[in-house]
């Protein structure tokens, strides 16, 4: 039995690098949205993490801007693109970023602290923009949607506790 358990656990590590890479920790304040900060003026100096679709990046003086319509975020912190939107904001990150680099309908989700609203335009209607200053930008590969993976589907599984190790293995075809 201890022969199989270890089995499992060194063939579970080369595995977990792979998924560590993508997960993002969710950071500062998850109740507050880009719509309730658009419309109520408030909160700035707070931490959050937002994210969404990108709208438009624009290179300014000491900065780059990135125009996102906002999603909900799963426990990684790549948006739901396919929940109900949460606003719309616009990362401000100090320096240069490669806007080439960047392009529209791409997800993208940033940790930072709201610095205030900025008066803007969408079409005719006005509309005020949350401002995320963010350090980090985090870009999210595509994915395929759901029901759109190839079968069969391998889990691999550990946990432990008092003293026990347990693993499992999952197949779906």
């Amino acid at each position: 039995m201890r022969f199989l358990t270890l089995c499992i656990v060194f063939a579970y590590f080369p595995l977990s690098g792979c998924a560590g890479d993508t997960c993002r920790t969710a950071a500062g304040y998850s109740s507050v949205t880009a719509s309730m900060v658009s419309d109520s003026g408030s909160h700035a100096g707070k931490l959050v993490q937002w994210g969404g679709t990108l709208l438009e990046a624009h290179h300014l003086r000491d900065s780059t801007e990135l125009e996102v319509i906002a999603y909900p975020l799963d426990g990684c912190g790549r948006p739901r693109t396919g929940s109900g939107q949460t606003g719309r904001f616009i990362i401000v990150h100090p320096g240069f970023l490669e806007t080439t680099d960047y392009h529209t309908g791409e997800k993208v989700s940033a940790t930072g602290r709201i610095t205030g609203i900025r008066k803007g335009r969408i079409g005719d209607a006005d509309f005020s923009f949350p401002l995320l200053e963010s350090y980090k930008v985090h870009r999210w590969p595509d994915r395929p949607a759901a029901g759109d993976y190839r079968y069969p589907w391998v889990n691999i599984g550990i946990g432990g506790g008092s003293g026990n190790v347990y693993g499992g293995i999952g197949v779906v075809f």
